[in-house]
């Protein structure tokens, strides 16, 4: 049983509800660098004259996964063994680095390296948002505290979208502008945030990679690979397919369906076992991206808005269910290393999904639909988890790993 001496050492330092919302404001800015890079790689492209659909064009999007796999486990080592707090501090400053680096971009060189730097930030961002949180506030608020936590990040597509359309191909830079003041406000502002005291009190444990980190780095590897195609320049050229005009406008409408997913999940965190929800909403979404090889038009735009809709529902979550299920001395580095290298699925899917698109649409849709729905069934055999509190769940964890 878990010591009272121990838990009310715990709840004493826990994050308000104001400390919860600036954490956001640092994660919602973040975000906010995930969803400009559809409209960049299309303004870019045109700019630059090269393909939006052209493996050349999707760089950008390559180097930011191959930013998150290294960000992942860097900011995961930092927040294992210096803190979570100094963690917290180096995404800012990294995003802040790459924005500033985009802003002045003139070709895809320099792009690429501005998105590999914000990538790096990002993924570090992911790696200890969940955990910190997750630590930092009760059990049975812990999964809405991450969702409510990363919306913030999320509900930045309702702004990027018609911010991308109103700047178009000549003023696209501008979208760095955003992630590069806020930054270094977040960054200031994290300085006083407590220090983790599930941190401080496992410091001196050893660390181990555990089954759980193996397995939920291949389930994020399967579900990125479906997600970041939908953000790559293929979709683009399925939408012009569809006999659309103005792919990205009409991108934007698929695309609001990603943060009212995120938003009805961090309402629902709580209420429905985190186990199952992880699991339908990488299955129904992939489900809603095969039906596009038989719709067009106005069906077409309802199926891509679902699509998004799971995509965006699936996040919350997934980084609450993930985080849960690992040890608190290597919870940070463990979301590091699943979430990093899991983004090599988002490096690799693009390139793929282009690739089988070149052969045929119908291969193309057929690959992201299918791959979003393993990884959806790899979630069935995870635990639940709600309402339990993490040492709880850190000692099923060893019991089930100790039987195998």
């Amino acid at each position: 049983m878990l010591s009272l001496n121990y838990l009310n050492s715990i709840y004493s330092v826990m994050l308000s509800r104001k400390q919860l919302a600036l954490l956001s404001v640092g994660t919602s800015l973040s975000f906010w660098d995930i969803f400009n890079v559809p409209y960049i790689i299309d303004y870019s492209a045109q700019q630059f004259h090269v393909p939006s659909s052209s493996p050349v064009a999707n760089l950008p999007l390559t180097t930011e996964m191959i930013g998150y796999f290294l960000g992942g486990a860097t900011n995961g080592l930092v927040s294992t063994y210096l803190g979570r707090k100094k963690g917290l501090v180096l995404t800012m400053l990294i995003i802040a680095i790459g924005s500033l680096i985009g802003l002045s971009s003139q070709d895809f060189l320099e792009l690429s390296i501005a998105e590999l730097l914000i990538g790096f930030g990002i993924e570090g961002e992911v790696a200890v948002i969940p955990s910190y949180v997750s630590e930092m506030t009760s059990a049975s608020f812990r999964g809405r505290a991450v969702g409510l936590v990363n919306l913030g990040g999320f509900l930045m597509t309702l702004v990027v979208g018609p911010v991308a359309i109103f700047l178009g191909s000549g003023y696209w830079r501008l979208l760095f502008l955003a992630g590069l003041s806020m930054a270094l406000f977040s960054a200031v502002f994290r300085v006083t945030l407590p220090e983790s005291e599930r941190w401080n009190k496992t410091r001196g444990e050893k660390v181990r990679i555990s089954k759980s980190i193996i397995y939920f780095t291949l389930v994020w590897f399967f579900s990125y690979f479906a997600g970041y195609s939908l953000f790559s320049g293929t979709i683009f050229s399925i939408i012009d397919g569809k006999g659309f005009v103005n792919s990205s406008l009409y991108f934007t409408y698929i695309l609001y369906g990603d943060p009212l997913g995120v938003t009805l999940s961090s309402i629902l965190n709580d209420r429905i076992e985190r186990k199952w929800s992880s699991s339908f909403s990488n299955v129904l979404s992939g489900v809603a991206i095969l039906s596009w090889a038989f719709l067009s038009g106005l069906p077409f735009l309802v199926a891509g808005f679902i699509s998004m809709f799971f995509q965006g529902f699936k996040f919350p979550t997934m980084y609450a269910y993930t985080s849960e299920n690992l040890n608190t001395r290597v919870r940070s580095l463990g979301m590091g290393i699943a979430d990093g290298i899991g983004h090599l699925g988002g490096a690799v899917g693009p390139l793929l999904v282009s690739l089988a698109y070149s052969t045929s649409p119908y291969y193309a849709i057929a690959l992201m639909g299918l791959v979003s729905m393993i990884s959806g069934f790899m979630l069935v055999k995870g635990r639940k988890v709600n309402g339990k509190e993490l040492e709880a769940i850190t000692e099923e964890v060893k019991e089930a790993e100790f039987d195998h």
